[in-house]
C-alpha cells in the first residue's frame, strides 16, 4: 500500500520516537479496521483507543485534551451518520488546536483530492484505507511528538504567567513599558515615580522573570500574547 500524499512524505527519515504517555484515537465505523489497528498499535507498545460513532467520542474527547498525553486522531473521511470532514470541522469549532490534536484521515480511492483540502486546512496528513504498515505508524509517531511539543510549550507559557502573577502592580506597569523599549528616565515621568523607583522595580521584575534585558522581555510578552493572549 502505498500512502496518498507519497510526494510530501519523506520515507527517509528516521523512525519518529513515541513520546512518554501518548494515545492514538480512532474514529472508523468499521469494526475491522478498528481491530486492526487495535492489533497494530498494541504490537508497537503504543496506547490506542477505537470508537465507531461520534457520539461516543464526542463524550470523551475533553477529558483526553484537558490531560497530559499526547494524541493523535485517526478519522474515517466517510462514515454513515457524520463525515470526516464534518467532525473536522466541529473540532476546530471547538478551538481544538490542531497541534494538540493532529489529524490524520483515511480516505477511500476516491477521496483523494478531497484528503489534499483537508491537509490544506490543517489536517496533519491523510492516508488511503487499508494504511495499516509501518509508513502510517510513523507518521502516527511525528503527530504525537508534534502534540508533545504543544503540550510542553503550554506547560512553558503557563510557568512565565506564574512568574508575571508574582509582579505587583507598579513591577508590571514598569514591565510593560520596558517591554516597549522606553527609557528609565521617560518611565519615570509617565509613572510619576523617582528614577531610583524605576531602577528598583527594574531590577526587581528582571529577576522574578529570570530574563536579562529589554529585548528579551519584549520577545517574552510578545510570544505569550500570540499564543495565549495574554498582553
Amino acid at each position: 500500500m502505498q500512502p496518498a500524499n507519497e510526494e510530501h512524505l519523506d520515507l527517509a527519515q528516521p523512525v519518529a520516537r513515541i513520546p512518554r504517555g501518548s494515545l492514538v484515537l480512532l474514529l472508523d465505523d468499521d469494526e475491522g479496521l478498528r481491530e486492526a489497528f487495535t492489533w497494530m498499535f498494541e504490537s508497537e507498545d503504543i496506547d490506542f483507543k477505537g470508537f465507531s460513532n461520534f457520539e461516543m467520542f464526542q463524550k470523551v474527547l475533553f477529558k483526553y485534551l484537558e490531560g497530559k498525553k499526547s494524541l493523535c486522531l485517526l478519522l474515517d473521511l466517510r462514515m454513515p451518520s457524520i463525515s470526516g470532514l464534518e467532525v473536522f470541522e466541529w473540532i476546530k469549532q471547538q478551538g481544538v488546536s490542531l497541534s494538540r490534536l493532529p489529524i490524520i484521515f483515511l480516505t477511500g480511492h476516491g477521496d483523494i483530492s478531497t484528503a489534499v483540502e483537508t491537509v490544506k486546512n490543517g489536517a496533519f496528513d491523510f492516508y488511503e484505507k487499508p494504511a495499516t504498515d509501518h509508513r502510517l505508524i510513523n507518521r502516527v509517531r511525528q503527530a504525537l511528538s508534534l502534540s508533545s511539543d504543544f503540550l510542553d510549550q503550554q506547560d512553558n507559557m503557563r510557568c512565565w504567567i506564574n512568574r508575571i502573577n508574582k509582579l505587583s502592580p507598579r513591577e508590571r506597569e514598569v514591565m510593560f513599558l520596558v517591554a516597549k523599549g522606553k527609557l528609565n528616565k521617560v518611565i519615570a515621568s509617565e509613572l510619576d515615580i523617582s528614577l531610583r523607583t524605576v531602577e528598583v522595580h527594574r531590577s526587581n521584575l528582571f529577576e522574578k522573570l529570570r530574563v536579562r534585558s529589554a529585548a528579551e522581555l519584549a520577545t517574552l510578552l510578545s510570544d505569550i500574547s500570540s499564543r495565549l493572549g495574554f498582553v
